[in-house]
């Protein structure tokens, strides 16, 4: 309601702007759910297309959303280092994303292979298991991930 969108905002005033708002495929389905908060949080809110690649987190919703941050489905990530159809299409939407200055997220790493291949495309961004267990309190980021970042990195220099 317009209430609970004005408590929110009261609520959460400091942090509005770095806030990211997640769109989920629930959400996609309810074009006035999505409306609803564009126009509530329109002036702060920035979006992240979650699960791009799957159900309903297409083009079209890419389109129509033009969110900051294209999260990419584990279902495109998980064994991409082995799959050349994979890796062209995170090389089209990488390109696609850069070109309007949206980042590009990689869910699902769980293998150091899949970690060096989405580095190697020129992803933003990197979210898995490989990384870092799911926790309330944010643990490290795993010694073995920021090894392969840093042969990633010396290998780029």
């Amino acid at each position: 309601t317009d209430a609970d969108f004005a408590d929110f905002r009261r609520q959460f005033a400091p942090m509005l702007k770095k806030m990211v708002i997640e769109i989920t495929e629930e959400e996609e389905t309810m074009p006035e759910v999505l409306a609803i908060k564009r126009r509530q949080l329109g002036g702060t809110a920035v979006f992240a297309l979650d699960d791009y690649g799957s159900g309903y987190s297409n083009e079209k919703t890419l389109l129509e959303l033009a969110p900051a941050y294209i999260k990419l489905d584990l279902s495109i990530i998980r064994d991409i280092d082995s799959d050349p159809d994979k890796q062209q299409i995170v090389e089209n939407i990488v390109s696609y994303a850069h070109q309007r200055g949206m980042k590009i997220i990689a869910e699902g790493l769980e293998t150091p292979a899949e970690l060096l291949k989405v580095l190697e495309l020129d992803v933003d961004l990197l979210q898995g298991y490989f990384l870092a267990k799911p926790s309330a309190v944010p643990k490290p980021v795993s010694a073995e991930s920021v090894a392969v970042i840093e042969r990633f990195r010396k290998h780029l220099a």
